[in-house]
C-alpha cells in the first residue's frame, strides 16, 4: 500500500471500532469511470482483494488495460453486467452460506479461482 494513502486511511479510521467511512475511489469518488484501476496501479486500493487484482500476474494486465483505456472499461463493464444478469440465483444447498464471510467453507470447491482464470482467459482472447 502506498505510504501516504495508508497514513491518510489511519487518520480517517484510527481504530477498528471507528464509525468513520471513506470513499472507494480517491481520484473521482462521485463519478463512474476507470479511475479506481488507476488507484490500484498506484497501490491505493482500499480493499486487499481489489489491490490483489493488480499484484496478481493473472489479472494485472486487465487492471492496466482498464486504467489506460476508459472506453475499454465501459465496454467490458456493460458486457459483465449483461452476463451477471443472466445468472440464476443459487437456492437451497446449491449455494453456500459462509461460516466466516472472508473465508470459503472448508468443503467448498475453488469456484473463485476458476472464475478469475475464466475471466482472464476471456480477456486475453478478445
Amino acid at each position: 500500500m502506498d505510504k501516504t494513502f495508508g497514513k491518510n486511511l489511519r487518520l480517517t479510521c484510527p481504530t477498528d471500532t471507528t464509525d468513520n467511512t471513506t470513499v472507494l475511489d480517491i481520484r473521482s469518488p462521485n463519478v463512474f469511470d476507470n479511475r479506481y484501476y488507476v488507484d490500484l496501479m498506484n497501490r491505493q486500493g482500499l480493499f486487499t482483494s481489489d489491490q490483489d487484482l493488480y499484484t496478481d500476474k493473472r489479472t494485472r494486465n486487465i487492471v492496466t488495460s482498464f486504467a489506460i483505456n476508459q472506453t475499454l472499461f465501459f465496454e467490458k463493464f456493460v458486457f459483465a453486467m449483461l452476463k451477471m444478469g443472466q445468472l440464476s440465483v443459487l437456492t437451497g444447498n446449491q449455494g453456500e452460506i459462509r461460516a466466516n464471510c472472508s473465508v470459503r467453507n472448508a468443503n467448498s470447491n475453488s469456484f473463485l479461482s476458476s472464475v478469475v482464470e475464466n475471466v482472464a482467459q476471456e480477456f486475453i482472447e478478445m
